[in-house]
């Protein structure tokens, strides 16, 4: 049996008619001698294999030039396959690879392994599928559909019970678009999607757990998250946390903690990202995501077990979360962001003066902040405030100039926020819901670090003790 397999590859114009593109790979073994093709258990002299393969491989470029690549940036590629024709063992673990024009060679066994790799495809885990885990996971799911990645959903109570009955459904100016229930891999406990992917893996092999824990949890259950997700990491593992306020320091010595209490070192995964989400997306009820507005994602490393101890990341880092997104770019835009830090303060430029204003307020949409003359001024004076302790903040960590926040931030800010409308920020949800707020994260640490550093932010810390005010007064810890 023949098999055409298309996948694709990223490449410029030279590199893609440099490279050998076609990649012909034949199974030598497994082949029974009372086989009516052959009377040998091999696939016949090598000449007769090469003269098939040219063949095969004349076919496979017609087709390439039939169906061009997807994205501007691909390549398509077809790889021909010629599987045994006994099935008595794995054709994955059987499978002997040929070049075209030479014996099998190191170069060879990369691009099958590579493809193998491919074959499985990845394993992301959504945790805190709310309406930032929810939206950023059906694109996901939308941009892999095709192909043998799997998207889980971790959910709870009645978000589950609807989603596993209905699907999720996300109404977005970006392009509506649904998950069918009968597509959707949706688990009540972490636990529950581990045991699901080791069903369904074959335990002998390795990198066969979870690759992508992407956790879009409030920061009021920061504390929680270590053990949340511990079920789903491994020593490959990448985390990227989708999170509001300066949470990293705190996160990645809790993780670290909670390896070393069971005698191991590291902190029990590959890499943590932090992810600065400039969006608009509200969860209006159970499995139905308003995504009304949004900017880009803007993703950073706080920790990775291949860096030095002067550095934070290292280009695999970088490469891995690029892959990730890069089918999803037409409806994310993402952006990589080489110093995390600077990345959060950046959202929180917005964060403070926004957000803060709309809790002090008592619960106000952002189009009645920029349209009121003096909460727009306010909104500004607490912009100001916030980009003097932010650039303090990176200087004090040897942040070059060049990551320096200008004040050009400010009108981007104000000019992003000049066209959200009545949005509705989760802070002021959880102020109407009588919810627990994000004030520790979010607010209390930014002015914590102001005055760590002797920056004065006069009109931030009045906000942030209305906002601790309200917090203390109707318990929303």
């Amino acid at each position: 049996p023949i098999k055409l397999v298309w996948t694709q590859s990223r490449a410029s114009n030279e590199e893609f008619h440099t490279t050998l593109l076609m990649t012909v790979m034949f199974n030598a073994t497994n082949t029974p001698a009372s086989s009516r093709h052959f009377k040998r258990s091999r696939w016949g002299p090598i000449l007769l294999r090469r003269v098939l393969a040219a063949v095969l491989v004349a076919a496979a470029l017609a087709v390439t030039s039939i169906f061009p690549g997807r994205h501007e940036r691909r390549h398509t590629v077809w790889v021909v396959q010629a599987f045994p024709t006994s099935l008595s063992h794995s054709p994955v673990r059987s499978r002997r690879h040929f070049s075209l024009f030479s014996t099998t060679t190191d170069t060879d066994k990369d691009i099958a392994d590579d493809h193998v790799k491919n074959e499985r495809g990845m394993r992301i885990a959504i945790v805190g599928s709310g309406a930032v885990g929810s939206y950023y996971g059906a694109r996901l799911w939308e941009a892999y559909r095709d192909s043998n990645t799997q998207v889980m959903f971790h959910m709870r109570n009645e978000h589950y019970d609807h989603c596993t009955k209905y699907g999720i459904d996300v109404k977005s100016y970006d392009g509506d678009m649904s998950i069918p229930p009968e597509e959707l891999l949706a688990f009540q406990s972490t636990e529950d999607m581990a045991d699901y992917v080791k069903e369904k893996s074959d335990s002998n092999e390795e990198g066969e757990g979870i690759d992508w824990v992407v956790c879009a949890l409030k920061s009021t259950s920061l504390d929680a998250v270590p053990k949340l997700i511990e079920p789903l990491t491994s020593c490959d593992t990448r985390v990227l946390m989708i999170m509001n306020g300066l949470i990293e320091d705190d996160l990645v010595k809790m993780m670290r903690e909670q390896h070393e209490s069971k005698g191991l070192d590291g902190i029990g995964c590959k890499a943590i990202y932090g992810g600065m989400a400039l969006i608009c997306s509200n969860r209006l009820s159970p499995g139905k995501i308003d995504h009304s507005y949004g900017g880009k994602l803007a993703v950073g490393v706080a920790f990775s077990s291949d860096a030095n101890s002067g550095d934070k990341w290292v280009e695999e880092d970088k490469k891995a979360i690029l892959d990730l997104f890069d089918p999803a770019t037409s409806k994310v835009p993402f952006v990589y962001e080489s110093n995390l830090r600077r990345g959060r303060w950046w959202k929180n430029v917005w964060n403070l003066p926004f957000s803060g204003i709309s809790v002090a307020m008592g619960g106000i949409t952002v189009d009645r902040i920029v349209n009121d003359p003096s909460l727009r001024s306010l909104a500004y004076k607490v912009i100001d405030e916030t980009l003097k302790v932010a650039n303090a903040d990176l200087m004090s960590r040897n942040s070059p100039p060049e990551d320096m926040l200008g004040e050009e931030t400010a009108e981007e800010m104000m000019t992003l926020s000049d066209g959200m409308g009545p949005y509705k920020t989760s802070t002021m949800l959880d102020l109407h819901a009588r919810k627990p707020m994000e004030v520790k994260y979010l607010f209390r640490k930014a002015v914590d670090q102001a005055d760590a550093l002797g920056v004065e932010v006069p009109h931030l810390e009045t906000l942030v003790c209305q906002i601790e005010a309200y917090q203390r007064h109707y318990g929303l810890f």
